[in-house]
């Protein structure tokens, strides 16, 4: 007999000795046009209060599904360390990657920025698109991985030295193909990882990093990708001083 995995799903905050949510809007559509869930199918939903709720449908409309909240639990799946990603923005699918995995592996707060090499550049107008999609895939990101939290996600950013000492969280790695430090850091709690656009960080950039006290980081003797390269710094970081292997 196959078994399914139990699907979950984000819902606006659950108030004390509330025992039912409404799911509308993307939500409600996926599971009523492409899950086609019934009434009476149990489902799973969370609020980023960091609990998490057994849930049982009891009616559906056109446009919004009623749940009843059953049993409600903590889960412990969110990292006990605390990682800011600078993320140099990239192409609409490669930083759609980013978001999706850094997401997956416990990331805290991502700040997107504009670095000197920077392909991609935002403006007024399609900066509040790209923010709603990018929160989108987090999102769907924290509802397939089991977290219960959904990661920050601030305004895209020029990268200069303010923006590097404002973000820096305790330990901060800068990840450069010059790098001649690495990921050793004892104990750590706090963390920044700075990570270059396709073209890579300039010189003054690695320059304002080494001013603001961050490791300049080689990333091996392969050229990573730039949506690559969070990936294996966020699961190395994890391992060293996370929960990726407990």
């Amino acid at each position: 007999m196959k078994i399914f995995r139990t699907q979950r799903f984000l819902c606006s905050p659950i108030k004390q000795n509330q025992n039912q949510v409404t799911l509308t809007g993307d939500t409600a559509h996926h599971l009523i046009r492409v899950l086609r869930l019934k009434i009476g199918d149990r489902l799973c939903v969370f609020d980023q209060s960091g609990y998490e709720w057994d849930a049982e449908i009891v009616a559906k409309k056109r446009q919004s599904v009623e749940v009843v909240l059953l049993n409600c639990h903590q889960p412990d799946v969110e990292s006990p360390l605390q990682i800011t990603l600078l993320q140099s923005i990239s192409k609409s699918n490669r930083m759609d990657l980013v978001m999706q995995k850094a997401t997956e592996l416990g990331v805290h707060r991502i700040v997107p920025m504009l670095s000197k090499n920077t392909v991609v550049r935002l403006n007024a107008k399609n900066t509040p698109r790209k923010m709603s999609h990018w929160k989108k895939i987090t999102i769907g990101a924290s509802e397939q991985s089991g977290r219960v939290r959904l990661p920050e996600i601030l305004e895209p950013q020029e990268l200069n030295q303010d923006l590097l000492s404002q973000y820096k969280q305790g330990i901060g790695f800068f990840l450069d193909t010059t790098g001649t430090d690495n990921f050793s850091a004892g104990k750590a709690t706090n963390i920044t990882v700075a990570i270059g656009p396709e073209g890579g960080f300039s010189n003054d950039e690695k320059t304002m990093a080494e001013k603001s006290g961050y490791k300049i980081v080689k990333t091996g003797p392969r050229l990573l990708r730039t949506e690559t390269a969070p990936i294996m710094a966020l699961s190395i970081l994890q391992y060293l001083y996370g929960d990726l292997v407990n």
